[in-house]
């Protein structure tokens, strides 16, 4: 902890001396790329172009989610490189990694409120795709500024509010759509309402889907009955030139008939029984973006309070089970900007808090606990600075130079009644350097440590884990493998060097078009991972009469001495008004230190291509999303193995009229009806599917 506060503050002092030296003697500033739709990415809490980033960050626009009709979290996140959406078709059993870290090891943010429900088979994040207008994400440790669970890096998600669909000089505005797709049979409707008036803007957003079974690529069918009613009211306060307050409220409220674990294939009796499921989330959030003409004020501040629930009731036996999270926190930062000679700098500092409590329910068990889902809280709070300073011919060199240190100190609690309590502190520092000597070149690098507070369901786990029949008696006898609690887990650590580098060309084949490639190799190395491990063993006493008391062993969370995960990415895009092109290569890979087996949540490599040609004169959009991945062998375990596999997803938009409120979206996924698997899901993907999406919108 020492070696991490001494490097970030040293960094920090060394950049406040050493901007005016860099500075002097400067010239002008490099002149602008020549893209006037520079992306800033807010979940970096910067305000530095995507691409001068010294990082690997992307943004998928609103124009994209429109266009490709994202409506599970692995069709919306596919296209980043090094994120991967697993778990199989089924939205409820969804989750994701990012570079080989977990679910635990990943922040997602909802406008800015965290969205901390996490389970191994219940999914993560229930939100309608519908709803968002952006997503950004930032790749590689993101501790400094989020403290735990950000090592993996941070997903931001940002719902649309009036702004985004009012075109322009209109007050109020109206949107109607409707869509079917074929491969569950999924029927959808949505309508919302917007405008503006004086100070004060509103939304109000309502969604339902309903589907049915999926059919597979391999020709099966997946059970999967599914609807869902999403909601999504903002309301926005221009208080003042620079002051602007927001409130709002998403709610999900879903229903499913599907086995117990919605990661795995057709439900199997009693170990995987078919269960209703009854999904509830809420996200309440207030917001305030404070900055005043002609004062230091540049504050943010979020408030948010959020709960999720999943509660399944088994359709034979009718037993019940329950999974219920509930979070609350409070963000603050304030940014200052200023001169340091002739470099331009800003300084990040803020402070954050937020509690979550966890519940658990068994009809069937002693005292109704829940296997796996202890009851508990875990604390957090967390104070950070982060210093940007961009200095333009340092030394005397040609073009300029960015640095990106900062520092971030963390102090969390859990707690339980049944095992005690687990406490810590920990510091996070990173350093981040970029230098482009002039428009076309970027060279960057970045170290950075982060750490993962151990979860409370690994800390606290308790109950029945699985069960199964007795090996001599059989049913209706069955025996379990018990959970058993570790108070004194320590939290995981990481420590990441990654180099990279990027061209960018202004007018590279046309006038007025722009070309980026941004590549770059990380080294991840990671000490105490907390590792699940199944300790599977029948008793003596099994064998010999009367054959009881018998068990199937202990399942606990223990810290594992240490790993090391590499990989790499690399990202294009392109854009000229007619064409556009984005693309993505990326693979991990990672191995424990001791001895050599694989460890961590691995990819193989996988390319993603997505081209779009416009037509503005026929008022036509054509494109075609293409996914490669190669075989993935990086496992123990035969079963865990994966085919190589190729899918093709075509798409289209079309207005009958310029001035026409209507617009047709058609597309076909997976075109060749491909039948393959996703790494560590236990069922193939979605066969080939037709949709068509129908939308109204007017405005005065």
């Amino acid at each position: 902890m020492r070696s991490v506060l001494l490097a970030a503050i040293s960094s920090t002092a060394f950049l406040s001396i050493a901007a005016p030296a860099f500075a002097q003697d400067a010239g002008q500033t490099p002149e602008a790329s020549g893209n006037d739709d520079v992306i800033i990415v807010r979940a970096t809490r910067t305000e530095i172009p995507a691409f001068s980033y010294p990082g690997q960050v992307s943004v998928i626009d609103q124009e994209t989610l429109e266009l490709t009709d994202p409506y599970s979290l692995e069709t919306l996140l596919r296209q980043i490189p090094g994120v991967d959406a697993g778990g199989g078709p089924r939205r409820t059993g969804q989750t994701l990694t990012i570079r080989g870290q977990s679910r635990e090891n990943v922040t997602l943010l909802l406008d800015g409120a965290r969205q901390n429900f996490n389970s191994a088979h219940d999914g993560i994040f229930f939100v309608d795709p519908a709803l968002l207008s952006s997503v950004e994400s930032v790749r590689g440790p993101a501790s400094a500024l989020y403290g735990s669970g950000a090592s993996g890096g941070v997903i931001a998600f940002e719902t649309a509010d009036a702004a985004d669909l009012l075109g322009d000089g209109q007050m109020l505005g109206a949107r109607a759509t409707a869509g079917y797709r074929s491969v569950d049979e999924e029927f959808s409707v949505s309508g919302a309402v917007y405008g503006v008036n004086g100070p004060l803007d509103v939304l109000a957003y309502l969604s339902r889907r309903e589907s049915g079974d999926i059919r597979l690529g391999s020709g099966n069918d997946l059970p999967a009955d599914d609807q869902s009613v999403s909601g999504l009211f903002k309301l926005g306060l221009d208080a003042a030139p620079g002051v602007r307050f927001e409130g709002s409220w998403q709610a999900l409220r879903a229903e499913a008939t599907e086995p117990n674990n919605g990661q795995g294939n057709n439900p199997t009796g009693q170990l995987n029984p078919l269960v209703d499921k009854d999904i509830t989330t809420d996200t309440f959030r207030l917001s305030g973006d404070i900055s005043p003409a002609g004062t230091p004020l540049d504050l943010t501040l979020t408030l948010f309070q959020s709960s999720s629930a999943v509660e399944e009731t088994e359709t034979v036996g009718g037993r019940i089970i329950d999974r219920e999270l509930d979070s609350w926190g409070v963000r603050a930062d304030q940014r200052f900007e200023f001169r340091l000679g002739s470099a331009d700098a800003a300084l990040t500092a803020g402070g954050e808090i937020y509690r979550d409590e966890q519940a658990g329910f068994d009809s069937t068990a002693p005292g109704n606990v829940r296997g796996g889902v202890p009851d508990a809280t875990t604390e957090f709070s967390g104070l950070f600075a982060q210093l940007e300073v961009t200095a333009y011919q340092p030394l005397g060199l040609p073009g300029e130079i960015v640095f990106l240190p900062g520092v971030r100190f963390d102090d969390y609690e859990s707690t339980s009644a049944v095992a005690g309590r687990n406490s810590d502190d920990q510091a996070s520092g990173r350093f981040g350097v970029s230098y482009a000597p002039n428009n076309t070149v970027l060279i960057f690098a970045n170290w950075a440590q982060a750490f993962r507070a151990p979860s409370i369901n690994e800390i606290y786990l308790d109950g029945t884990h699985f069960s199964l029949p007795h090996p001599i008696l059989g049913a209706p006898v069955f025996i379990s493998n018990e959970f058993i609690a570790n108070p004194a887990l320590s939290p995981e650590t990481t420590e990441t060097i990654e180099i990279g580098a990027g061209l960018g060309f202004d007018s590279a084949f046309r006038a007025g078009d722009r070309l980026e490639i941004k590549g770059s190799w990380f080294e991840t190395q990671a000490e105490d991972l907390i590792n699940l491990s199944v300790n599977f063993a029948f008793d003596p006493t099994c064998f010999a009469p009367p054959f009881l008391p018998c068990s199937a062993g202990t399942t606990n969370s223990a810290n594992v001495s240490s790993a090391t995960l590499t990989g790499y990415e690399i990202q294009l895009d392109y854009e000229s008004g007619i064409f556009g092109l984005t693309a993505a290569l990326s693979e991990t890979d990672g191995e424990d230190d001791a001895t050599g087996a694989p460890v961590g949540s691995l990819t193989p490599a996988r390319l993603f291509v997505d081209g779009r040609w416009r037509l503005d004169q026929h008022r036509l959009v054509l494109g075609a999303r293409a996914e490669i991945a190669d075989d993935f062998d990086k496992t123990a375990t035969l079963a865990e193995a994966r085919d190589g596999y190729a899918t093709l997803d075509l798409y289209a938009r079309w207005r009958p009229a310029e001035t026409s409120p209507v617009t047709l979206s058609a597309g076909i996924d997976n075109v060749f009806d491909a039948d393959y698997a996703r790494v560590f899901a236990g069922t193939s993907e979605a066969g080939r599917s037709f949709r068509i999406d129908v939308s109204w919108s007017g405005g005065r």
